[in-house]
């Protein structure tokens, strides 16, 4: 289902869920970071709900998402990310121990990967986009993530673009979302 005009990158709220027909395959970006082939399986076979909620901290104003996704047979993970481009550390019962950080920027002033920058929405282009960086500390992988909102296929749905690297192994993929509910 198509995302209404209100959704954009100001204000994700809402309930989405994982277009596998229109993502590219996370299958290449799973096997470099070290995910096994069972979850890797399960993952690409799974209905992925993701519930997002939008907002700004009382105490201080930062903005955060908060993420909380569901897969078939009740796989859950929640995540509180921090627009404040500040890193921190997680042990992820997927990727192991990780160090993120997030914000929401300019997609002029972003430095990245031609393929991050390129395919939103105008909106977007005007405006801002969500970047994420992903970096493991148990190995040596890296993911670049943008999110924003995209036309594809005719109709406005929101998008993560993600760079991996791992050495010299480099993966561009896209992952698509329906909107469902607010």
């Amino acid at each position: 289902m198509a995302a209404p005009p209100t959704v954009t990158t100001a204000n994700l709220t809402g309930t989405y869920t994982l277009n596998s027909k229109l993502s590219d395959s996370m299958d290449p970006v799973l096997k470099m970071q070290g995910v096994g082939w069972l979850v890797r399986q399960a993952a690409s076979y799974s209905t992925i709900t993701v519930k997002m909620a939008q907002y700004a901290r009382a105490e201080d104003g930062v903005v955060c998402l908060d993420v909380d996704q569901v897969s078939t047979g009740g796989i859950r993970s929640t995540e509180e990310r921090v627009l404040n481009w500040e890193w921190f550390e997680k042990n992820d019962r997927i990727w192991g121990k990780v160090r993120g950080k997030a914000r929401i920027i300019k997609l002029s002033e972003l430095e990245a990967d031609e393929y991050l920058k390129s395919g939103w929405a105008q909106d977007c282009v005007e405006g801002d986009v969500i970047e994420m960086q992903v970096d493991s500390l148990t190995d040596t992988w890296t993911a670049q993530q943008v999110w924003g909102m995209a036309e594809v296929k005719g109709e406005r749905r929101q998008v993560r673009k993600v760079l991996a690297k791992k050495g010299d192994k480099v993966h561009r993929i896209s992952i698509v979302y329906d909107y469902i509910s607010k």
